[in-house]
């Protein structure tokens, strides 16, 4: 099964990335790709103003007419020539052109294009004809994204003189493919990267637990080689909180049953970590669970004793000490939740132990226990009277579990001695 969902996320995830990549490539080509156009049409609006800057509308159109360069014709001819040659890898063309029905004529050209050159129209200039013959508005054309900007010379008596127009060299993002390739690149390098990051979180989070539980049907099917010298421990992981665990518990519940062949195997592990009085956990439970103590990022313990238990037992006899203990029990029980476990290690003595439990939490717990004492456990009508002490350590990060203890057994004592004097309770 686990082979079958591995394939199928894997292909799954590959499509993911080449879709991905192509995206991202897609948007990459449409950043380089306006950012060219923003590019081009800085260009072309500034060498469009020079030019308009340079050219004298009234002289130029006075040189076309009579057919003859005035006195600054060449001088401005040059200025034009040599602003496209130090943009040449830019602007292939700065021209002054004046148009008429049947064609236009250049003015002006920094390809070197002599005065009153013939400029046949184009299916594009035919087009807009009526406007470069009117002269009255700027114009954009883009083709093969190659930029050509229009823009009309107006003499001072505002007749037109012809139209300015910068032609630009290639599409600007045709000379950075080169970046778009290392973008491009670098995106598809993530990609992996992100896809093998997620397999692998999904091989050790799911596929390995899968195979692992596989491994256990195979075993209850008959196949004892399966799970040779595997733990069940280590085949089912219950502490997910998550399908996988409580399918592990399941499972587990099951392997243990078919393992001992006992119907009621279940209450025998329960009987056997549980104390049959209060029905808290055991001792034996304690110390099975002890080293998982020691690892926790957080921790909080409470020792809890029953003061006078001895005293009562000696007095009113065992069953009224078993009732103290039962309503020991019983309070203590409420403080429980998820990750907090009770245990009673000895006659009249409990320890809690709250796992990644946050300081919060134990000051709530402390608030309560604080207001509730003295907790009075026995009879209103008893002679002899019991009472609950406390003692509590909390610890996050680097700690030493034997220090935690101790310190809550000496805040215990201390409690202990505080309620005797408070009750004035015997020595005993």
């Amino acid at each position: 099964m686990s082979g079958s969902i591995r394939n199928k996320t894997g292909l799954s995830a590959a499509i993911l990335l080449i879709l991905f990549v192509v995206i991202n490539f897609a948007v990459s080509y449409r950043l380089i790709a306006n950012a060219g156009s923003k590019y081009q049409a800085s260009i072309a609006s500034a060498a469009l103003d020079f030019a308009e800057m340079s050219i004298d509308a009234d002289k130029a159109k006075e040189s076309y007419i009579t057919r003859a360069p005035s006195d600054d014709y060449d001088s401005v001819r040059s200025k034009l020539a040599a602003y496209q040659d130090s943009n040449s890898d830019i602007i292939a063309r700065i021209s002054l052109v004046s148009f008429s029905n049947s064609a236009g004529s250049y003015i002006y050209d920094s390809a070197g294009e002599s005065l009153c050159a013939k400029l046949e129209y184009d299916s594009y200039t035919s087009s807009i004809k009526a406007e470069l013959i009117n002269g009255r508005n700027s114009i954009d054309h883009t083709e093969n994204g190659r930029l050509t900007s229009f823009r009309p010379l107006r003499t001072v008596d505002d007749n037109l003189c012809g139209f300015l127009i910068v032609e630009l060299q290639k599409p600007y993002e045709s000379a950075h493919y080169k970046h778009l390739i290392t973008v491009y690149s670098v995106l598809l390098g993530l990609s992996l990267l992100f896809t093998f990051i997620m397999l692998f979180h999904l091989n050790r989070r799911i596929f390995r637990p899968l195979r692992k539980i596989t491994a256990s049907t195979e075993y209850l099917s008959g196949d004892d080689s399966a799970t040779a010298g595997m733990d069940a421990s280590v085949i089912f992981d219950t502490k997910r909180n998550d399908e996988i665990g409580r399918l592990s518990s399941a499972l587990q519940k099951v392997f243990f049953d078919m393992n001992s062949g006992a119907e009621h195997l279940s209450q025998a592990i329960y009987d056997a970590n549980h104390d049959g009085m209060t029905q808290h956990l055991n001792k034996r439970c304690y110390h099975s669970m002890e080293e998982n103590f020691r690892s926790c990022e957080s921790i909080c313990v409470i020792y809890f004793d029953v003061n006078n238990l001895k005293l009562m037992n000696d007095t009113l006899g065992h069953e009224s000490g078993d009732y103290v203990i039962k309503r020991a029990a019983d309070y203590i029980r409420q403080f429980l939740s998820e990750g907090y476990f009770c245990f009673r290690m000895g006659g009249d003595e409990f320890l809690l132990v709250m796992t990644e439990c946050s300081l919060r939490n134990a000051d709530r717990i402390m608030e309560k226990l604080d207001k509730d004492s003295p907790y009075i456990l026995s009879k209103d009508k008893d002679s002899v009277k019991c009472s609950l002490s406390y003692g509590c350590a909390f610890a996050k990060g680097e700690y030493s579990y034997e220090a935690l203890l101790s310190e809550a057994e000496e805040n215990m004592y201390a409690k202990k001695a505080e309620l005797k004097n408070r009750l004035q309770m015997p020595e005993r």
